[in-house]
Protein backbone atom coordinates (compact mmCIF):
# COMPACT_ATOMS: atom_id res chain seq x y z
CA UNK A 1 0.00 0.00 0.00
CA UNK A 2 1.37 3.60 -0.36
CA UNK A 3 0.61 4.73 3.02
CA UNK A 4 2.45 4.09 6.13
CA UNK A 5 0.03 2.25 7.82
CA UNK A 6 0.69 -0.84 9.69
CA UNK A 7 -0.43 -3.87 6.85
CA UNK A 8 -2.51 -6.87 8.73
CA UNK A 9 -1.99 -10.22 6.57
CA UNK A 10 -5.05 -12.40 6.64
CA UNK A 11 -4.60 -16.34 6.07
CA UNK A 12 -7.42 -18.71 5.90
CA UNK A 13 -9.52 -20.62 3.97
CA UNK A 14 -11.60 -18.35 1.29
CA UNK A 15 -14.86 -19.94 1.12
CA UNK A 16 -14.96 -21.88 4.22
CA UNK A 17 -14.35 -18.89 6.58
CA UNK A 18 -16.03 -16.38 4.38
CA UNK A 19 -17.82 -14.72 7.00
CA UNK A 20 -14.61 -15.01 9.74
CA UNK A 21 -12.29 -13.47 7.10
CA UNK A 22 -15.13 -10.10 6.67
CA UNK A 23 -14.96 -9.79 10.87
CA UNK A 24 -10.96 -9.88 10.41
CA UNK A 25 -11.29 -7.20 7.78
CA UNK A 26 -13.48 -5.26 10.33
CA UNK A 27 -11.51 -5.43 13.06
CA UNK A 28 -8.59 -4.69 11.01
CA UNK A 29 -10.16 -1.71 9.02
CA UNK A 30 -11.64 -0.30 12.93
CA UNK A 31 -8.26 0.33 14.27
CA UNK A 32 -7.11 2.22 11.17
CA UNK A 33 -4.96 -0.61 10.05
CA UNK A 34 -4.99 -2.09 5.92
CA UNK A 35 -6.01 -5.68 5.68
CA UNK A 36 -4.07 -7.14 3.32
CA UNK A 37 -6.32 -10.40 1.53
CA UNK A 38 -6.35 -12.00 -1.54
CA UNK A 39 -9.50 -11.68 -2.22
CA UNK A 40 -8.81 -7.62 -2.04
CA UNK A 41 -6.19 -7.60 -4.65
CA UNK A 42 -5.91 -8.02 -8.88
CA UNK A 43 -4.87 -11.20 -9.79
CA UNK A 44 -2.33 -10.29 -12.73
CA UNK A 45 -0.02 -13.05 -11.02
CA UNK A 46 -0.52 -16.97 -9.93
CA UNK A 47 -1.81 -17.39 -6.32
CA UNK A 48 1.69 -18.28 -4.96
CA UNK A 49 3.04 -15.34 -6.17
CA UNK A 50 0.39 -12.72 -5.40
CA UNK A 51 0.40 -14.11 -1.85
CA UNK A 52 4.11 -14.47 -0.96
CA UNK A 53 4.26 -10.58 -2.31
CA UNK A 54 1.18 -9.53 0.11
CA UNK A 55 3.28 -11.54 2.84
CA UNK A 56 6.48 -9.91 1.95
CA UNK A 57 4.70 -6.19 2.18
CA UNK A 58 3.12 -7.44 5.32
CA UNK A 59 4.04 -6.37 9.21
CA UNK A 60 1.54 -8.61 11.49
CA UNK A 61 0.08 -12.33 10.18
CA UNK A 62 -3.43 -13.48 11.60
CA UNK A 63 -4.23 -16.92 10.64
CA UNK A 64 -8.16 -18.48 10.68
CA UNK A 65 -8.17 -22.15 10.87
CA UNK A 66 -11.45 -24.16 10.58
CA UNK A 67 -11.31 -27.68 9.38
CA UNK A 68 -10.33 -27.57 5.41
CA UNK A 69 -6.22 -27.75 4.84
CA UNK A 70 -6.42 -26.30 1.78
CA UNK A 71 -5.87 -27.04 -1.75
CA UNK A 72 -2.14 -28.02 -2.68
CA UNK A 73 -0.80 -27.28 -6.01
CA UNK A 74 0.86 -29.97 -8.51
CA UNK A 75 4.25 -28.10 -7.84
CA UNK A 76 4.12 -28.04 -3.94
CA UNK A 77 3.91 -30.51 -0.69
CA UNK A 78 2.18 -28.42 1.26
CA UNK A 79 -0.99 -25.81 1.01
CA UNK A 80 -1.20 -22.45 0.20
CA UNK A 81 -2.37 -22.11 4.06
CA UNK A 82 0.76 -23.84 5.34
CA UNK A 83 3.14 -22.12 2.84
CA UNK A 84 1.81 -19.05 4.24
CA UNK A 85 2.10 -19.78 7.74
CA UNK A 86 5.72 -20.76 7.32
CA UNK A 87 6.60 -18.06 4.89
CA UNK A 88 5.22 -15.27 7.53
CA UNK A 89 8.55 -16.48 9.02
CA UNK A 90 9.12 -13.89 12.19
CA UNK A 91 6.44 -11.59 11.94
CA UNK A 92 4.26 -11.01 14.75
CA UNK A 93 1.50 -13.71 14.64
CA UNK A 94 -2.22 -14.01 15.90
CA UNK A 95 -3.90 -17.07 15.07
CA UNK A 96 -7.71 -18.15 15.90
CA UNK A 97 -9.24 -21.57 16.00
CA UNK A 98 -12.57 -22.10 15.33
CA UNK A 99 -14.17 -24.72 17.07
CA UNK A 100 -16.14 -27.17 17.26
CA UNK A 101 -14.74 -28.79 14.46
CA UNK A 102 -15.48 -32.41 14.23
CA UNK A 103 -14.63 -32.63 10.16
CA UNK A 104 -11.18 -30.87 10.80
CA UNK A 105 -8.79 -32.74 8.26
CA UNK A 106 -5.79 -34.39 9.39
CA UNK A 107 -2.72 -32.26 7.95
CA UNK A 108 -4.86 -29.21 9.36
CA UNK A 109 -4.43 -30.44 12.29
CA UNK A 110 -0.90 -31.73 12.65
CA UNK A 111 -0.15 -27.55 10.86
CA UNK A 112 -2.25 -26.44 14.40
CA UNK A 113 -0.20 -28.74 16.83
CA UNK A 114 3.00 -27.67 15.35
CA UNK A 115 1.31 -24.14 15.32
CA UNK A 116 0.69 -24.56 19.07
CA UNK A 117 4.28 -25.73 19.83
CA UNK A 118 5.79 -22.37 17.88
CA UNK A 119 5.50 -19.37 20.12
CA UNK A 120 2.86 -17.63 18.84
CA UNK A 121 -0.25 -16.23 20.50
CA UNK A 122 -3.48 -18.71 19.49
CA UNK A 123 -6.95 -19.01 20.56
CA UNK A 124 -10.19 -20.74 20.23
CA UNK A 125 -13.48 -19.41 19.08
CA UNK A 126 -16.77 -20.14 18.15
CA UNK A 127 -18.91 -16.89 16.55
CA UNK A 128 -17.95 -14.34 14.09
CA UNK A 129 -18.85 -11.40 16.42
CA UNK A 130 -16.24 -13.12 19.38
CA UNK A 131 -13.89 -13.16 16.39
CA UNK A 132 -13.97 -9.93 15.23
CA UNK A 133 -13.20 -8.74 19.19
CA UNK A 134 -10.67 -11.11 19.81
CA UNK A 135 -8.77 -9.99 16.68
CA UNK A 136 -9.38 -5.97 17.32
CA UNK A 137 -8.31 -6.26 20.96
CA UNK A 138 -5.16 -8.67 20.09
CA UNK A 139 -3.81 -6.05 17.44
CA UNK A 140 -4.58 -3.36 19.87
CA UNK A 141 -2.71 -5.25 22.23
CA UNK A 142 -0.05 -6.01 20.35
CA UNK A 143 0.44 -2.38 19.32
CA UNK A 144 0.73 -1.57 22.93
CA UNK A 145 2.99 -3.92 23.80
CA UNK A 146 5.56 -2.40 21.07
CA UNK A 147 6.04 0.93 23.46
CA UNK A 148 7.13 1.31 27.31
CA UNK A 149 6.43 3.28 29.48
CA UNK A 150 10.21 4.98 30.59
CA UNK A 151 10.11 5.23 34.73
CA UNK A 152 10.52 9.17 36.16
CA UNK A 153 14.26 9.67 37.33
CA UNK A 154 13.21 9.50 40.95
CA UNK A 155 17.29 9.71 42.16
CA UNK A 156 16.90 13.48 41.43
CA UNK A 157 14.10 16.15 43.08
CA UNK A 158 13.63 17.54 39.53
CA UNK A 159 10.59 15.97 37.86
CA UNK A 160 11.02 14.09 34.76
CA UNK A 161 8.29 13.49 32.69
CA UNK A 162 7.12 9.89 31.79
CA UNK A 163 7.33 9.44 28.25
CA UNK A 164 6.76 6.85 25.50
CA UNK A 165 9.37 5.38 24.01
CA UNK A 166 9.49 3.05 21.00
CA UNK A 167 11.24 -0.92 21.69
CA UNK A 168 11.71 -2.65 18.49
CA UNK A 169 10.46 -6.16 19.71
CA UNK A 170 9.21 -6.72 16.17
CA UNK A 171 9.49 -5.29 12.64
CA UNK A 172 6.34 -3.07 13.00
CA UNK A 173 6.96 0.41 11.55
CA UNK A 174 9.01 2.61 13.47
CA UNK A 175 6.68 5.79 15.10
CA UNK A 176 8.00 8.96 12.60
Amino acid sequence: TPDQRLRVFVSSTLQEVAAERQAARQAIEHLRLAPVMFELGARPHPPKDLYRAYLDQSHVFVGIYWQKYGWVAPDMTVSGLEDEYNLAGDKPKLIYIKTPAPDREPRLKGLLDRIKNDEVSYKYFSTVDELRDSIENDLAMMLSESFEIAQPDRSSSTLVMPRLSPVRRHNLPQPP
